[in-house]
């Protein structure tokens, strides 16, 4: 009966998150988007180092390129080519965004993004749904209202809420 995992199968399944995954933002790029502008981003936890990359922004025919280049499993240089792209605001400005460079079952993805992602055990960075990444909170979310439905008790009844609000 039982074995390795046995009445844990729902955490295996579990989604990675954002949180957990390094991310770079257009907006770190501010002030950053001309022809030949290089840097590097380092990512840190409490504050100890965790990674870093370096970038040099290109521009082409179809506009700015972002390349990332980093070591993968500090085995293999890794350059990632990221096109740009900007859609107009309001008042006669521009918005830069990120278009995904991954693709998914052989389709590109193109999305255009203001983050882009690199989860734990990736090779690339890409898009939230490319990587298939969730936020903390929507794990969190509800757990109450779910243990309630296992156990079978309906947690919309007031005085189950009232009495784990008054615990």
């Amino acid at each position: 009966m039982g074995g390795i995992g046995s009445g844990n199968w729902y955490r295996f399944d579990k989604k990675s998150t954002v949180e957990e995954s390094l991310s770079v933002g257009i907006g770190d790029f501010k002030e950053r988007i001309y022809h030949r502008s290089v840097g590097t981003f380092t990512w840190t936890r409490a504050g100890n180092y965790v990674a870093s990359a370096g970038y040099i922004v290109t521009c082409g025919d179809d506009g700015p390129t972002v390349i990332l280049h980093y070591r993968w499993r500090d085995s293999e240089d890794v350059g990632v080519p990221i096109q740009l792209q900007t859609t107009p605001t309001n008042f006669g400005g521009r918005r830069w965004w990120f278009t995904c460079p991954l693709a998914v079952r052989g389709v590109a993805c193109n999305r255009r993004v203001g983050k882009i992602y690199l989860p734990s055990g990736g090779r690339y960075f890409g898009c939230r749904k490319c990587h298939s990444l969730t936020y903390r909170s929507c794990q969190e979310a509800h757990q109450t209202e779910r243990l309630f439905g296992r156990l079978g008790i309906p947690y919309d009844c007031e005085e189950v809420r009232q009495m784990f609000d008054d615990y």
